[in-house]
């Protein structure tokens, strides 16, 4: 479960969520959406009766954190990478390490 008091800092392979905004649907029945603080349009599979101006959340876990520059990268569970400024991050769920990993 994703949590909404999110704390400073992030660490590589936590859950984070990001809310886009659909820009237009595709021909192809995918969506272009604009997600905050990336520069480039976005392609997802809408959620059904979707339509422009539709707010989207993706999902993803970070795999990359620039702490100089303030942006994480993010795999998004509909297959993509992209970068981000933290600020662009409106959910989290921490990484939990199994204490069986750390044995070893």
């Amino acid at each position: 479960m994703l949590h909404f008091n999110m704390p400073r800092e992030f660490e590589v392979g936590d859950e984070v969520a990001l809310t886009s905004t659909i820009i237009t649907i595709l021909p192809s029945g995918r969506a272009r959406v604009s997600i905050p603080s990336y520069d480039h349009p976005y392609a997802i599979v809408p959620p059904p009766k979707a339509r422009a101006g539709d707010q989207v959340v993706l999902v993803g876990d970070v795999t990359r954190i620039d702490r100089e520059a303030n942006k994480l990268t993010v795999r998004i569970d509909c297959g993509g990478v992209i970068t981000v400024d933290k600020s662009a991050i409106t959910r989290l769920r921490k990484h939990r390490r199994d204490e069986r990993e750390g044995a070893r």
